[in-house]
């Protein structure tokens, strides 16, 4: 570690006890997705850019700040300040931000106001120690992430609001970098049969005539029983790349999540819709998983005339690879390594992200975010530890360091 990377580091430690207070604050302001009101949460993470220096803007509530100068590589810090609903079985106040045992409790407090609070912190350290950058650093604390990014990264992106060369994705797990992404896929299968009696007209070949009814749950079983064989014929192929520790999948997934139909006991089913995502392995393309399973319902609709069945891919995106050869990933390595003093090696990440808005966009795109599978993301008494907090604006800091400098 050299003295400018201690500097960094001695300042952030400095910091402690403000950076605690802020992200017990940021996470005692709702921000849930839906109903996707970011109002408050905006306008104070706004006034704490402005703040700490940053050249400020915010379009359709995602906030972007900036320092340093065009002339030399550009680097973005992000993180999303969205969060998904409470849901119901806490046993600590959700929107409390309560400190017990070293961790900070409330929804969002690890995903992923740690990564906002992460980025605003460590941009301050920076700017406190008058770095003198070689090249723009740009912070980005998004909306929407957790239904897509399409009023978030998206729009900034594709509206020209953020450019860069590279970022650092302040999302998904923590203690190591992830370079290798999944690809993803959320589906929804609808299909439409005909109300009758269950008695009276039975759904059933031997008996029908033009009274019968047309059952769409029966026929869905078709559809899932074709999912089934298709996740077995997955589960024969692992990923080459290392995953995080505890967490065990290294295979690609069809995760079947909702299935709702029919009306009443007495009367045959009319409608069934089936709700269900899929995560690859690198190794695997979205593209060829959704026409397997288009072509598999198109040669069901030519054996069954009756199946009346819409397939629809809401949002999917590709698996990606980072360069971990290259400058940024040595930057994002190295700050690693300088803050828990061993080598992490870089990992695979599968669950959505913004991530690939960036890699689409042909930004260099590698993920960095804040505790394990233990905080219970997404679930009930999600909390952050505060040392993993601390660890994360190191890594933040000196990644644009060692990017910028």
């Amino acid at each position: 570690m050299d003295n400018l990377e201690k500097k960094i580091i001695d300042k952030i430690d400095e910091m402690r006890d403000e950076i605690i207070k802020f992200h017990q604050y940021i996470v005692q302001i709702p921000s849930e997705n839906p109903p996707a009101k970011y109002k408050e949460i905006s306008k104070f993470v706004e006034s704490k850019f402005i703040e700490i220096g940053l050249s400020t803007t915010t379009k359709r509530k995602n906030v972007i700040g900036t320092y340093g100068n065009s002339k030399g590589p550009s680097l973005i810090l992000y993180g999303h300040m969205d969060t998904v609903p409470i849901y119901d079985g806490w046993t600590k106040d959700p929107l409390g931000g309560e400190i017990i045992n070293g961790k900070i409790y409330g929804r969002g407090s690890c995903d992923d106001k740690s990564c906002v609070s992460a980025e605003i912190f460590a941009t301050k350290a920076l700017l406190e120690s008058e770095i003198d950058l070689n090249g723009k650093l740009t912070v980005v604390s998004a909306i929407d992430e957790e239904t897509g990014g399409f009023n978030g990264v998206k729009l900034l992106l594709d509206k020209k609001h953020i450019e860069g060369d590279a970022c650092l994705l302040g999302d998904g797990r923590g203690g190591f970098p992830a370079a290798y992404t999944g690809g993803f896929a959320f589906v929804s299968i609808q299909i439409k049969g005909k109300m009758a009696h269950a008695l009276s007209f039975p759904d059933i070949p031997k008996y029908r005539n033009e009274f019968s009814g047309i059952n769409a749950i029966q026929k869905m079983v078709k559809i899932l029983d074709f999912l089934k064989e298709l996740q077995d014929e997955y589960l024969e192929k692992e990923t080459q790349y290392p995953n995080f520790p505890g967490h065990p999948s290294k295979v690609t997934t069809i995760n079947l999540a909702r299935i709702d139909g029919g009306k009443k006991m007495s009367a045959v089913p009319d409608n069934c819709m089936l709700y269900f995502i899929i995560n690859t392995i690198p190794e695997h393309d979205v593209k060829t998983i959704k026409n397997r399973i288009l072509d598999f319902v198109e040669q069901s609709k030519k054996e069954d005339p009756d199946l009346d069945i819409k397939v629809n891919f809401a949002f999917s995106f590709e698996p990606f690879i980072t360069d971990t050869n290259g400058k940024f990933a040595k930057s994002i390595q190295n700050a690693v390594n300088a803050v828990y003093n061993e080598d992490r090696e870089f990992k695979m990440f599968q669950s959505a992200n913004d991530g690939h808005w960036f890699h689409e966009a042909g930004i260099e795109c590698i993920l960095m975010g804040v505790g394990t599978h233990e905080n219970n993301v997404h679930a009930e008494d999600e909390f952050v530890s505060i040392e993993d907090l601390i660890a994360t604006t190191k890594i933040f800091a000196l990644t644009a360091l060692n990017y910028l400098k």
